[in-house]
């Protein structure tokens, strides 16, 4: 199907449903990392991708907004340690590699420095887009698949606000799929579901919001929607598996089998737009060639080549700033802190043999940008997962994890199918070529992502509705603006009061 138009697509939401509570986490070991490196303690998350395209997400993540405190990272005593970054990349509130007219920053920022805290770090040939609008027009689902899903074990997702110190569960995790749908172990998803292709299911299924099918749908077991079905196909529950608390939408030549509609049935025309953006994908290796040529290794200074071919361990302090690596190849502990707002760039491959760990402090945020694949065969920590909206990871290939993973952040990997073969909780998002759970997985979606700093001009032309993001999400008549309706979103956002959001608040 073509990709949403400048509307977007999205009906009318706010139905409720029973999203995984932030309290809950999945069954299993607590682990410790030891040896030379860092610790992390807790709960499950992790996953691996095998070469050639295949991720793979295997053992246990440790602790997120759901148990504990944040993950940490501590360099044990005696280890061969390197701390660059001391200086700081900014001159008299300014940065070094951007030119100054008027009072504004502009060149490698937006019109605030980003090192001050606002504003954004641009796009390399980009005089307005920066990694925030990437950020916030790319990560709309918990889960987002170019392809098709295959459950074969249980999948939950739920959503917070990494904004609000309470970090409430709510629902808002959606779900999104450009191709079948086969679910045959217990999914409840916390937010809406939009398929595009077929769905089947044949056990426990719970969606909290909309259900969108662009072809049959067949409820084998016990399953629910909490607000409004729509499809373009015919219905198959037998004996009433499947109950729709709203009203289903369906078209007039197409016909329920079996399903309980509360509300009304209302024949009609249907089209169910798709629902993940993967015709127009992000060149990460473009990105990453620009940032070659355009740094800020030298304020530091540090070295394209400082992280390769590191046989002891290595610890690394970055400051608000662009850094460009030839990649990043370690045999033993590597990390990594941040204390800015930070973009780290790699041209080949990631591959760490020890622990790996990238640190955030509390103000920082990251743009991970790596053009080959990621492959982390140790413990390995990315981001915090009491803030998971603050990092973004964009990669060319497959990101592989191997042993015990945290994950706070948002991971963008259209050309591989993630493949969870152990138990698997991730804070923030996953943007996937595929994804096929051999093993349980959990997704709590940060919607602080919608909120992120930008640069884009609030009257910027579009081509469709991934043009355009909060604070004017629309585009209509080809020009961006705040929305009216839920079609002028993306899927699947929603509008109140001009700004497109994961759920309508309460």
């Amino acid at each position: 199907m073509a990709m949403a138009a400048c509307g977007g697509s999205g009906d009318d939401s706010g139905g409720t449903g029973t999203g995984l509570s932030a309290g809950t986490t999945m069954t299993g070991s607590t682990v410790t990392a030891t040896g030379t490196g860092s610790t992390s303690t807790d709960v499950p998350t992790t996953g691996t991708t095998a070469s050639g395209g295949v991720s793979e997400s295997t053992g246990t993540s440790t602790t997120g907004p759901t148990s504990g405190e944040p993950v940490t990272s501590t360099t044990n005593p005696g280890t061969s340690t390197s701390t660059t970054g001391t200086a700081t990349a900014t001159t008299s509130g300014e940065t070094t590699s951007s030119e100054t007219t008027s009072g504004e920053t502009t060149g490698t920022t937006g019109a605030v420095d980003f090192c001050e805290g606002e504003g954004g770090i641009l796009l390399p040939g980009d005089e307005v887009t920066c990694t925030g609008d990437l950020g916030k027009k790319t990560f709309l689902f918990a889960i987002c698949s170019c392809s098709g899903l295959t459950a074969n074990n249980s999948l939950r997702t739920d959503s917070f606000d990494s904004n609000d110190p309470n970090m409430v569960p709510m629902d808002g995790g959606s779900v999104g799929v450009n191709g079948p749908y086969k679910a045959a172990s217990m999914v409840d998803i916390g937010g809406s579901l939009w398929v595009d292709g077929k769905i089947e299911t044949f056990n426990a299924h719970e969606v909290a919001q909309q259900l969108k099918c662009s072809d049959d749908l067949t409820a084998g077991s016990a399953s629910h929607v909490a607000d409004d079905l729509f499809t373009e196909g015919n219905l198959f529950a037998q004996n009433m598996t499947l109950t729709i608390d709203g009203d289903l939408h369906i078209l007039p030549n197409k016909t329920n089998n079996g399903a309980k509609v509360l509300g009304a049935t209302i024949k009609e025309q249907v089209d169910v737009k798709t629902p993940c953006d993967c015709e127009d994908l992000i060149d990460v290796p473009k990105i990453v060639s620009g940032y070659m040529q355009d740094n800020d290794n030298d304020a530091l200074p540090i070295a394209p080549d400082e992280l390769v071919g590191l046989p002891q361990p290595k610890s690394i302090e970055l400051p608000c700033g662009r850094y460009f690596f030839t990649g990043i190849d370690s045999n033993s502990s590597l990390d990594i802190t941040l204390t800015g707002r930070t973009v780290i760039a790699v041209a080949g491959d990631v591959q760490n043999a020890g622990a790996f760990h990238i640190t955030l402090a509390p103000e920082a945020e990251l743009d991970l940008f790596i053009a080959g694949n990621a492959n982390f065969n140790n413990v390995a920590t990315i981001g915090d997962p009491k803030r998971p909206a603050a990092t973004r990871i964009y990669v060319g290939g497959a990101f592989k994890f191997a042993s015990n993973f945290t994950l706070g952040a948002n991971l963008y990997q259209p050309n591989a199918v993630f493949t969870a073969n152990n138990m698997s909780e991730i804070w923030g998002s996953l943007f996937v070529g595929g994804l096929q759970l051999a093993s349980p997985l959990v997704v709590h979606y940060d919607q602080a992502i919608l909120e992120l700093d930008g640069c884009d001009p609030p009257d910027q032309g579009c081509g469709d509705c991934h043009d355009c993001a909060n604070p004017t999400p629309r585009a209509p008549r080809g020009t961006c603006g705040p929305c009216v309706v839920d079609d002028d979103c993306c899927p699947p956002l929603v509008c109140d009061a001009g700004i497109c959001k994961a759920i309508i608040p309460q």
